[in-house]
Protein backbone atom coordinates (compact mmCIF):
# COMPACT_ATOMS: atom_id res chain seq x y z
CA UNK A 1 0.00 0.00 0.00
CA UNK A 2 1.40 3.48 -1.06
CA UNK A 3 1.21 5.90 1.76
CA UNK A 4 1.92 8.60 -0.27
CA UNK A 5 -0.97 7.94 -2.97
CA UNK A 6 -3.30 7.79 0.35
CA UNK A 7 -2.61 11.36 1.19
CA UNK A 8 -2.55 12.52 -2.51
CA UNK A 9 -6.11 11.20 -3.82
CA UNK A 10 -7.62 11.61 -0.20
CA UNK A 11 -6.46 15.56 -0.72
CA UNK A 12 -7.70 15.24 -4.33
CA UNK A 13 -11.24 13.91 -3.26
CA UNK A 14 -11.53 16.17 -0.22
CA UNK A 15 -10.84 19.32 -3.03
CA UNK A 16 -13.04 17.88 -5.20
CA UNK A 17 -16.33 18.12 -2.99
CA UNK A 18 -15.21 20.72 -0.28
CA UNK A 19 -18.35 22.40 0.17
CA UNK A 20 -20.95 19.83 0.64
CA UNK A 21 -17.99 18.04 2.84
CA UNK A 22 -17.24 20.49 5.10
CA UNK A 23 -20.78 21.88 5.59
CA UNK A 24 -21.95 18.43 6.70
CA UNK A 25 -18.86 18.48 9.59
CA UNK A 26 -20.63 21.85 10.26
CA UNK A 27 -23.74 21.35 10.84
CA UNK A 28 -22.86 18.02 13.16
CA UNK A 29 -20.20 20.27 14.79
CA UNK A 30 -22.78 22.76 15.22
CA UNK A 31 -25.49 20.33 16.98
CA UNK A 32 -22.96 18.87 19.31
CA UNK A 33 -22.20 22.35 20.49
CA UNK A 34 -25.67 23.27 21.21
CA UNK A 35 -26.16 19.90 22.54
CA UNK A 36 -22.98 20.23 24.65
CA UNK A 37 -24.15 23.65 26.05
CA UNK A 38 -27.34 22.60 26.82
CA UNK A 39 -26.14 20.11 29.19
CA UNK A 40 -23.75 22.11 30.33
CA UNK A 41 -26.55 24.42 31.54
CA UNK A 42 -28.20 21.29 33.39
CA UNK A 43 -25.88 20.11 35.18
CA UNK A 44 -25.02 23.50 36.51
CA UNK A 45 -28.66 23.87 37.44
CA UNK A 46 -28.96 20.10 38.60
CA UNK A 47 -25.40 21.50 40.87
CA UNK A 48 -27.73 24.42 42.41
CA UNK A 49 -30.67 22.23 43.17
CA UNK A 50 -28.60 20.12 45.02
CA UNK A 51 -26.80 22.94 46.83
CA UNK A 52 -30.40 24.74 47.31
CA UNK A 53 -32.76 22.31 47.77
CA UNK A 54 -32.00 19.70 50.17
CA UNK A 55 -32.17 15.81 49.71
CA UNK A 56 -35.30 16.64 46.94
CA UNK A 57 -33.29 18.94 44.89
CA UNK A 58 -30.76 16.62 44.95
CA UNK A 59 -32.57 14.30 43.61
CA UNK A 60 -34.39 15.66 41.38
CA UNK A 61 -30.83 17.56 40.40
CA UNK A 62 -28.67 14.51 39.67
CA UNK A 63 -31.72 12.85 37.45
CA UNK A 64 -31.84 15.78 35.62
CA UNK A 65 -28.43 15.58 34.97
CA UNK A 66 -28.23 11.70 34.11
CA UNK A 67 -31.04 12.00 31.37
CA UNK A 68 -29.65 15.11 30.09
CA UNK A 69 -26.27 12.85 29.29
CA UNK A 70 -28.22 10.08 27.80
CA UNK A 71 -29.82 13.00 25.73
CA UNK A 72 -26.77 14.21 24.82
CA UNK A 73 -25.49 10.80 24.21
CA UNK A 74 -28.23 9.77 21.91
CA UNK A 75 -27.77 13.02 19.91
CA UNK A 76 -24.62 12.71 19.12
CA UNK A 77 -24.56 9.03 17.99
CA UNK A 78 -27.45 10.28 15.77
CA UNK A 79 -25.76 12.93 14.51
CA UNK A 80 -22.17 11.24 14.23
CA UNK A 81 -23.94 8.55 12.58
CA UNK A 82 -25.47 10.94 9.97
CA UNK A 83 -22.42 12.83 9.36
CA UNK A 84 -20.51 9.67 8.45
CA UNK A 85 -23.07 7.71 6.41
CA UNK A 86 -23.06 10.95 4.82
CA UNK A 87 -19.37 11.80 3.51
CA UNK A 88 -18.58 8.36 2.94
CA UNK A 89 -21.75 8.27 0.34
CA UNK A 90 -20.51 11.80 -1.26
CA UNK A 91 -17.29 10.33 -1.77
CA UNK A 92 -17.81 6.59 -2.69
CA UNK A 93 -20.28 8.09 -5.37
CA UNK A 94 -17.84 10.56 -6.90
CA UNK A 95 -15.64 7.36 -6.76
CA UNK A 96 -17.77 4.83 -8.63
CA UNK A 97 -20.46 6.91 -10.04
CA UNK A 98 -18.06 10.27 -11.31
CA UNK A 99 -21.16 12.14 -9.10
CA UNK A 100 -20.22 15.32 -7.83
CA UNK A 101 -21.37 15.83 -3.91
CA UNK A 102 -24.44 17.92 -3.54
CA UNK A 103 -25.98 19.46 -0.34
CA UNK A 104 -29.41 17.42 -1.43
CA UNK A 105 -27.51 14.68 -0.44
CA UNK A 106 -27.11 15.29 3.42
CA UNK A 107 -30.64 14.93 3.23
CA UNK A 108 -30.57 11.29 2.52
CA UNK A 109 -31.13 9.15 6.03
CA UNK A 110 -31.34 5.95 5.02
CA UNK A 111 -27.85 5.02 6.45
CA UNK A 112 -28.11 6.04 10.18
CA UNK A 113 -29.65 2.94 11.85
CA UNK A 114 -27.16 1.01 10.53
CA UNK A 115 -23.85 3.65 11.39
CA UNK A 116 -24.80 3.97 14.63
CA UNK A 117 -25.23 0.19 15.51
CA UNK A 118 -22.12 0.10 14.17
CA UNK A 119 -20.73 2.91 15.94
CA UNK A 120 -21.73 1.34 19.01
CA UNK A 121 -20.80 -2.08 18.39
CA UNK A 122 -17.01 -1.03 16.89
CA UNK A 123 -16.95 1.43 19.92
CA UNK A 124 -17.56 -0.64 22.76
CA UNK A 125 -15.09 -3.30 21.40
CA UNK A 126 -12.36 -1.03 20.37
CA UNK A 127 -12.79 1.06 23.14
CA UNK A 128 -12.76 -2.02 25.72
CA UNK A 129 -9.23 -3.62 23.93
CA UNK A 130 -7.83 0.25 24.22
CA UNK A 131 -8.60 -0.20 28.10
CA UNK A 132 -6.42 -3.56 28.07
CA UNK A 133 -3.14 -2.14 27.86
CA UNK A 134 -3.63 0.21 24.12
CA UNK A 135 -2.25 -2.44 22.11
CA UNK A 136 -5.54 -4.70 21.70
CA UNK A 137 -7.28 -1.58 20.82
CA UNK A 138 -4.47 -0.43 18.41
CA UNK A 139 -5.05 -4.40 16.80
CA UNK A 140 -8.96 -4.18 16.25
CA UNK A 141 -8.63 -0.82 15.03
CA UNK A 142 -5.98 -1.95 12.47
CA UNK A 143 -8.64 -5.22 11.43
CA UNK A 144 -11.69 -3.59 11.53
CA UNK A 145 -10.75 0.02 9.71
CA UNK A 146 -12.47 -0.81 6.49
CA UNK A 147 -16.36 -1.78 8.41
CA UNK A 148 -17.94 1.54 7.91
CA UNK A 149 -16.55 1.78 4.47
CA UNK A 150 -17.97 -1.58 3.73
CA UNK A 151 -21.59 -0.85 5.17
CA UNK A 152 -21.57 2.60 3.18
CA UNK A 153 -20.15 1.03 -0.28
CA UNK A 154 -21.55 -2.42 -0.29
CA UNK A 155 -25.29 -1.66 2.40
CA UNK A 156 -24.16 -5.06 4.72
CA UNK A 157 -24.70 -5.31 8.19
CA UNK A 158 -21.89 -4.34 10.96
CA UNK A 159 -21.33 -7.95 11.54
CA UNK A 160 -20.51 -8.68 8.19
CA UNK A 161 -18.70 -5.69 7.23
CA UNK A 162 -16.24 -6.30 10.37
CA UNK A 163 -15.32 -9.85 9.20
CA UNK A 164 -15.38 -8.40 5.27
CA UNK A 165 -12.26 -5.61 7.06
CA UNK A 166 -10.63 -8.06 8.71
CA UNK A 167 -10.01 -10.12 5.28
CA UNK A 168 -9.45 -6.70 3.53
CA UNK A 169 -6.99 -5.80 6.05
CA UNK A 170 -5.13 -8.91 5.86
CA UNK A 171 -4.71 -8.49 1.55
CA UNK A 172 -1.41 -6.02 2.16
CA UNK A 173 -0.99 -7.53 5.31
CA UNK A 174 -1.64 -6.19 8.72
CA UNK A 175 1.00 -4.49 9.64
CA UNK A 176 1.35 -2.49 6.64
CA UNK A 177 -2.71 -1.66 7.01
CA UNK A 178 -1.68 -0.49 10.57
CA UNK A 179 1.11 1.69 9.44
CA UNK A 180 -0.86 3.72 6.48
CA UNK A 181 -3.44 4.24 8.95
CA UNK A 182 -1.05 5.63 11.76
CA UNK A 183 0.59 7.68 9.55
CA UNK A 184 -2.62 9.50 8.31
CA UNK A 185 -3.72 10.09 11.86
CA UNK A 186 -0.54 11.35 13.56
CA UNK A 187 0.35 14.14 10.58
CA UNK A 188 -3.89 14.96 10.76
CA UNK A 189 -3.30 14.68 14.11
CA UNK A 190 -0.08 16.82 14.57
CA UNK A 191 -1.34 19.73 11.78
CA UNK A 192 -4.92 20.11 14.04
CA UNK A 193 -2.57 19.92 17.68
CA UNK A 194 -0.37 22.98 16.18
CA UNK A 195 -2.76 25.28 14.29
CA UNK A 196 -5.26 24.88 17.30
CA UNK A 197 -3.16 27.46 18.73
CA UNK A 198 -5.10 29.79 16.93
CA UNK A 199 -8.81 29.65 17.39
CA UNK A 200 -10.40 30.38 14.64
CA UNK A 201 -7.93 28.66 12.30
CA UNK A 202 -7.66 25.58 14.75
CA UNK A 203 -11.39 25.63 14.66
CA UNK A 204 -11.58 25.59 10.56
CA UNK A 205 -8.64 23.05 10.48
CA UNK A 206 -10.59 20.82 13.01
CA UNK A 207 -13.33 20.91 10.77
CA UNK A 208 -11.40 19.47 7.96
CA UNK A 209 -10.10 17.47 9.72
CA UNK A 210 -13.09 14.90 9.94
CA UNK A 211 -13.92 14.42 5.83
CA UNK A 212 -10.29 14.28 5.24
CA UNK A 213 -9.33 11.90 7.43
CA UNK A 214 -12.75 9.64 5.91
CA UNK A 215 -11.29 10.43 2.66
CA UNK A 216 -7.80 9.21 3.58
CA UNK A 217 -9.49 5.71 5.25
CA UNK A 218 -11.70 5.32 1.61
CA UNK A 219 -8.43 5.76 -0.44
CA UNK A 220 -6.97 2.80 1.49
CA UNK A 221 -10.16 0.99 1.25
CA UNK A 222 -9.68 1.41 -2.80
CA UNK A 223 -6.41 0.62 -2.96
CA UNK A 224 -6.42 -2.84 -0.41
CA UNK A 225 -10.09 -3.27 -2.97
CA UNK A 226 -7.02 -3.07 -6.11
CA UNK A 227 -9.44 0.15 -7.01
CA UNK A 228 -7.03 2.65 -6.45
CA UNK A 229 -7.48 3.42 -10.46
CA UNK A 230 -11.39 4.39 -9.71
CA UNK A 231 -9.98 6.97 -7.32
CA UNK A 232 -7.52 8.04 -10.18
CA UNK A 233 -9.94 8.67 -12.49
CA UNK A 234 -12.41 10.36 -10.47
CA UNK A 235 -10.02 13.03 -9.11
CA UNK A 236 -9.38 13.58 -13.05
CA UNK A 237 -12.92 14.17 -13.50
CA UNK A 238 -12.61 11.38 -16.02
CA UNK A 239 -16.22 10.27 -17.19
CA UNK A 240 -18.41 7.48 -15.47
CA UNK A 241 -18.04 4.05 -16.41
CA UNK A 242 -20.85 2.35 -18.18
CA UNK A 243 -23.50 1.26 -15.64
CA UNK A 244 -21.77 3.45 -13.06
CA UNK A 245 -24.82 3.98 -10.22
CA UNK A 246 -27.15 1.34 -11.88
Amino acid sequence: MDIGKCFKDAWGLFKLDLGPLLMTALIASAIMGVASAVLLAVVAGGIGLMRLGGAAGGIFGSASAFFAFVLVFVVGLVVYAWAAATMFRMILRRVRERRPATYADMKEIDQIGAFAVAFVILGVLIGVGYALLVIPGLILSTVWIYALPMVADRRIGVGEAMTESRKLAAAPGYFITFLTWLVGSLVVGIIVSVLNVVPVVGLIVGLLAVPFELAYVLSMYFQANGEGHLVDAAIAQAPAPPGAGG
